[in-house]
């Protein structure tokens, strides 16, 4: 496979572009601009693209390039529009350089995801973990207070012997 971060997006390998999408329905991670409707795109933050002004050559010539500014999780929704407003005025070589940070960032983003999500654990599986140990302890706390309580009457007798010998005395 070939390294995504020195590439355009919608020329890399199908199974890494985003022409497939996880099991929960996500959006494809590079997603081509056929698959884009740019009505259900939103920011992080929940925005979509009604809330931003984009101009009409941007939306007809380059859909991934809006989809990476739109969900990029680093960018603040005033600095989404800042990138908007400034691609009139870029050139190709500028807006390949945006493009490649926008795709680095997600790329990386889910290399993270993918490394952690890993790790963990269904809530369930966890609720069944949490009570199994939280009857455990119960359990050995049972018992320690059960030896606890063996100990002082040892001790009680042990206390009463000397106390009946020294009576004796």
């Amino acid at each position: 496979m070939t390294d995504p971060t020195t590439q355009d997006p919608t020329k890399q390998d199908p199974a890494v572009q985003g022409g497939q999408s996880d099991d929960s329905g996500a959006k494809p991670l590079f997603p081509t601009a056929d698959q884009i409707v740019l009505a259900e795109l939103k920011t992080p933050t929940g925005k979509t693209i009604t809330d931003f002004q984009i101009p009409q050559p941007l939306v007809d010539t380059d859909k991934p390039l809006i989809d990476l500014v739109m969900r990029s999780e680093s960018m603040k929704d005033s600095e989404r529009q800042y990138w908007f407003n400034l691609t009139e005025v870029m050139n190709e070589e500028q807006i390949d350089k945006l493009r490649d940070i926008l795709t680095r960032e997600r790329q990386k983003l889910a290399d993270i995801e993918a490394k952690y999500h890993k790790k963990k654990v269904d809530p369930v599986v966890a609720a069944r973990i949490a009570e199994e140990k939280g009857r455990k302890r119960a359990e050995k706390q049972a018992q320690l207070r059960a030896k606890e309580a063996e100990e002082e009457a040892k001790e009680a007798q042990s206390e009463e012997a000397i106390l009946n010998e020294l009576e004796g005395l």
